[in-house]
């Protein structure tokens, strides 16, 4: 049925919004829905003009009405001529398959897999009488997704109130249609989530844009509508603006009433935005936070995110590791939300759901990064901090690369640049761009035989204990994490050892932060705890791994000459032009 509603009667109208409109999707979808009006009027041929047919339609809000002009009223008589016969089964035949796809396609910039909508509508568990609000860049497909919800388990809709807010005036438009044409009497409201209101829900989903700016942002609205609900709101600061919306949802709940934000991984746990996570968790505002596979971020950007549960009253906040629940097979993605809720409510599986104190958070920085509190606490029975292992970590070289390309040479120098690309499996590569000199400010970032240097990017994060060439001075670069041992190499092994370690690799991902990118802080990896052994269990660890990793580097000089020698084998036989 649908390929036929869409040949007959779409077909023609996407074929004029294909020559006419830089959206033809959202164009096709408007002159689509203005000949459903039509068909419900009664009108068939001639087809009146645009503003005769939006006229008899009294409900249509005006910025719906403004959308329809501005997309389809320049070329209506195009639209006129192309039309066939058409009939109100068929056209909402077609609204019942296409409004869907092209909502989420609405959303496609930070949208999320349809199965995080599914595990969001479950945890919010929306009974019948609640009032929901969907607080997305690109709302309706929520909205719906409540509303059927409802009527599937209750068999009606009385009671329910479904809202969704957005500036773009054009999503807004689009979610308008597809719940007036699916029969959901949902109210859109073109405005921003900011702006004064008096209403209040008891469910409310908010996917705010990601990445966006607090100065992108009406700052004095925003401050006004924070301040309502929490009296002491810090100051809004330049930051990513994500906690902001986050706060703004849970403005809008009533009493008893619950909300998701849907966050990157990267504002659990760092220093621009913990200023507003401090005061959330304070205030006793967050019930859960709930990490997603990166995978599951529909534009295909590989971004890690979560699932921050809103609430009022909560003296300890719950830790869930969701990609436990998540299944991919052959392509075909779902969620055991059933066994997730189970383990949620009743914490039965301590690897997979935990809960904190909030003192204990407010002792950590503030940090809400699931994996930071999942499996083993953090303590430091039988082991000591990393940062009491080492001398003293700082940075490589904070240099621009204009700055650094001043200094880069082709000619074979003694001085060379480390960056975190330039070594890998213990070892820092033979082949380095070479530097004129030492470049002004980088002084401190010199590398010493036996220092331990750690990507500050990556994961797995990349480590080696530096063994410099006879005169050979090594500079790194910002993205490096220099640890000095004062030339103890068997401390520098050691370390190394349990850091490349299960134990210690799991630990360096707890302490990190990052959405496509993960970062760790020097500040973090002291606070990691290695296990205490004796000085001569210490050594034998450190020899095994010192004994390795020449074996790697022997391997693999081998390897690249066995490679180049494979390259030359003809040149080898024909140097004499015999061949």
């Amino acid at each position: 049925m649908k390929n036929i509603v869409k040949t007959e009667m779409i077909q023609p109208l996407m074929n004029v919004a294909r020559r006419y409109s830089t959206m033809p999707e959202y164009a096709t979808f408007a002159s689509a829905f203005v000949l459903l009006l039509a068909a419900r009027q009664g009108i068939r041929f001639p087809l009146p003009n645009l503003d005769a047919i939006l006229d008899e339609a009294e409900d249509i809000p005006l910025y719906v009405r403004s959308f329809i002009e501005e997309i389809i009223g320049g070329h209506w008589r195009e639209y006129q001529q192309s039309v066939g016969a058409f009939d109100e089964e068929s056209l909402s035949d077609f609204f019942a398959v296409e409004s869907v796809a092209l909502l989420m396609s609405a959303r496609e910039d930070v949208s999320v897999h349809p199965v995080i909508d599914t595990l969001c509508a479950a945890l919010l568990d929306i009974k019948k009488g609640d009032e929901v609000a969907d607080l997305n860049c690109g709302i309706g497909k929520f909205v719906c997704k409540a509303w059927f919800s409802l009527w599937n388990a209750n068999g009606s809709d009385k009671g329910l109130r479904v809202s969704g807010y957005s500036e773009n005036k054009t999503l807004a438009a689009v979610s308008w249609i597809g719940c007036h044409v699916a029969g959901v009497r949902a109210e859109i409201v073109n405005n921003s989530i900011f702006s004064p209101t008096n209403s209040r829900y008891d469910k409310v989903l908010v996917i705010p844009p990601f990445g966006c700016e607090v100065r992108q942002l009406n700052i004095i609205e925003v401050a006004e509508s924070l301040s309502k609900k929490f009296n002491s709101f810090p100051e809004v600061r330049l930051s990513s603006a994500e906690w902001l919306f986050a706060a703004r949802a849970a403005t809008l709940l009533k009493d008893g009433g619950q909300a998701i934000a849907v966050m990157p991984m990267n504002t659990l746990n760092g220093g621009l935005s913990k200023v507003y996570r401090e005061h959330l968790i304070r205030n006793q505002m967050i019930e859960a936070v709930i990490s997603i596979p990166a995978k599951y971020f529909m534009n295909g950007t590989g971004m890690a995110f979560s699932l921050v549960v809103l609430s009022a009253g909560n003296k300890e906040i719950k830790f869930v590791n969701g990609e436990e629940y998540f299944k991919d097979v052959a392509g075909v993605v779902s969620i055991d939300v059933q066994s997730l809720l189970k383990d949620y409510h009743n914490l039965n599986d301590f690897e997979s759901v935990t809960t904190r104190p909030l003192d204990k958070i407010c002792e950590n920085d503030f940090i809400l990064t699931p994996d930071f509190y999942l499996g083993e606490d953090f303590e430091y029975n039988n082991s000591r901090p990393f940062g009491e292992l080492v001398g003293e970590i700082r940075r490589g070289a904070k240099l621009s690369i204009a700055e650094w390309k001043k200094y880069e040479t082709t000619a074979g120098t003694p001085v060379k640049k480390v960056a975190f690309k330039n070594f890998s499996e213990g070892l820092i590569d033979d082949a380095l761009p070479c530097l004129m000199e030492i470049p002004e400010g980088a002084s401190d970032a010199v590398l010493e035989d036996g220092d331990l240097i750690i990507s500050r990017m990556g994961m797995p994060f990349k480590i080696a204990v530096v063994q410099a060439s006879e005169g050979e001075t090594l500079v790194a670069d910002e993205n490096v994490w220099i640890c000095r041992m004062h030339g103890d190499k068997t401390q520098s092994y050691f370390l190394r050892a349990f850091l490349e370690s299960q134990k210690g690799a799991k630990w360096m991902s707890r302490l990190s932060a990052g959405a496509t990118l993960r970062t760790i802080s020097a500040k973090n990896l002291t606070k990691i705890p290695v296990p205490e052994f004796d000085e001569k269990t210490r050594a034998v660890i450190a020899e095994e791994l010192e004994k390795n990793t020449i074996l790697v580097r022997e391997n693999r000089k081998r390897l690249n000459e066995s490679l180049n020698s494979m390259k030359n084998v003809y040149n080898e036989f024909n140097k004499n032009g015999g061949f």
